[in-house]
């Protein structure tokens, strides 16, 4: 036989061997799977042909252990093609350096895998037979609009209330055997889930697509965000009493004064102290005179304005906490650390930087230093370090690439008491840049404010580069 015609024969066997058992067939099979049922056999490498599952390594399934909610939830989104940039921003448990980020809040818009009544998403934890069953049972009902006819609940374990229904529709479709025990406290294999899925595959299959996930939400780094904060705000006497109230300021009628309080109740955020309740770093009131400046407000937001442009553009989420023309409190200012500027949910702003210039004499740029205890919630062990690591990076940029000069060796000390240090519940750098009051930086902070908003830009930059990778 010549090349050609051996060539040809061996494509055409080739082409059998793929029409009859598929590329998927080609690879190894997993070392762990020996002695499991066919059923389960089969089951994994479906889910592993279409991309749903994936072992714990090339060569390992590791069937016998617990499947946890997020790595169920991940199976069933992608099996049904609803895995997509979802944010969960109602689950406090879950923070952006979870692998299953984008997991929890997909499997919470969809309705898929809801949270805990306390706004947890607990997906680290064994994912209970019963609620796997449940999830089965509710796709199918959804997609097709099984029910569970007369079918009799398992009687094995004691089904909890909320799944007798959703129990009741897994027995009538067969995913489930009578026999099974289904109490929440009994857990669900990898192995066992992958059958389940595969069940679930198997009822879906005749009436919608399903394709292989190609998908990689699961690796997707969630976008940087960073709030910007303009610095204070135009003269309070300029503003109602009205706006006031909307700008998250507080009559205090024993001070016959406008403010706001300085601390968080220890261990909480949004319950003011009320002058009680804190650690004290400072007088627990904050007069709303304090906030007002004349020359600084449009220095400030020039600034911030120039920093979000570069920053947008390097691929980062930016928020910025006020505009022209008005003073927000610097509580209200904080509101822009949370989704939607609502603060009942997690915050998922990763940095607060604060743009000011200064006043009194000086000249140049500096950071001004977190110090000692802040107790605030979610202000963990390292929030002042992260805070003052940032605000160096950001103005070494500054005296680097602008004309301004470091100020007191580019730290400003002794002033840890400030109020946004004392409520910010994530890391905040707060930098002075330049003094209004000085002729030759107040030239330098009009003629420069877009290589300052560079500087800053990449000051941010180079520490989420090398912190986060």
């Amino acid at each position: 036989m010549n090349r050609k015609k051996q060539l040809k024969k061996s494509i055409a066997v080739l082409t059998t061997f793929i029409l009859l058992f598929g590329f998927s067939r080609a690879y190894a099979d997993f070392t762990d799977m020996g002695g499991k049922s066919e059923e389960m056999i089969n089951a994994v490498n479906l889910l592993r042909e279409k991309n749903y599952i994936s072992g714990v390594s090339e060569t390992e399934f590791n069937p016998d252990a617990d499947i946890s909610r997020a790595e169920f939830a991940a199976v069933m989104l992608r099996m049904l093609g609803t895995m997509g940039e979802n944010r969960p921003y109602y689950l406090k448990d879950v923070t952006k350096d979870k692998w299953y980020y984008y997991v929890a809040g997909s499997a919470a818009e969809t309705g898929l895998i809801a949270g805990f009544e306390d706004g947890t998403f607990r997906g680290d934890i064994p994912i209970p037979r019963v609620q796997a069953v449940a999830i089965a049972a509710r796709i199918l009902k959804s997609d097709l609009n099984v029910d569970g006819g007369d079918e009799a609940v398992p009687s094995a374990g004691s089904v909890p209330e909320w799944a007798v229904e959703d129990v009741r529709i897994a027995a009538h479709a067969g995913i489930i055997d009578k026999a099974e025990k289904l109490d929440e406290e009994s857990t669900i294999t990898r192995g066992e889930a992958a059958i389940i899925a595969a069940k679930v595959y198997d009822k879906l299959k005749d009436t919608r697509d399903m394709p292989a996930y190609t998908g990689n939400y699961e690796k997707k780094r969630p976008p940087v965000t960073i709030v910007i904060d303009p610095g204070h705000g135009i003269d309070s006497a300029l503003t109602s009493d009205e706006e006031r109230l909307n700008d998250g300021w507080i009559y205090n009628s024993d001070k016959n004064q406008w403010g706001e309080w300085r601390h968080w109740k220890s261990g909480e955020t949004w319950h003011d102290c009320e002058g009680f309740g804190c650690i004290g770093r400072g007088a627990c009131w904050y007069r709303m005179e304090d906030g007002d400046r004349d020359t600084e407000p449009d220095i400030n937001l020039r600034n911030a304005q120039s920093a979000a442009k570069y920053l947008e553009s390097m691929g980062y989420e930016v928020r910025i906490t006020r505009g022209a023309g008005n003073n927000p409190s610097m509580t209200k200012r904080l509101i822009y650390c949370y989704p939607n500027n609502d603060i009942t949910a997690v915050p998922d702003a990763d940095f607060f930087v604060c743009l000011h210039s200064n006043a009194g004499g000086g000249r140049g740029s500096a950071y001004i230093e977190l110090s000692g205890e802040y107790d605030q919630a979610r202000a963990n062990g390292d929030y002042a370090y992260v805070s003052n690591t940032l605000g160096k990076y950001i103005n070494d940029e500054i005296v680097s690439q602008t004309s301004i000069r470091p100020y007191s060796d580019g730290v400003i000390s002794g002033m840890g008491e400030l109020i946004l240090f004392c409520k910010s519940p994530i890391p905040i750098a707060y930098l002075e840049i330049g003094f209004y009051d000085n002729s030759n930086d107040l030239g330098i902070l009009n003629s420069e404010y877009d290589l300052i908003g560079k500087a800053v830009a990449d000051g941010i930059d180079k520490y989420c580069k090398d912190t986060k990778g």
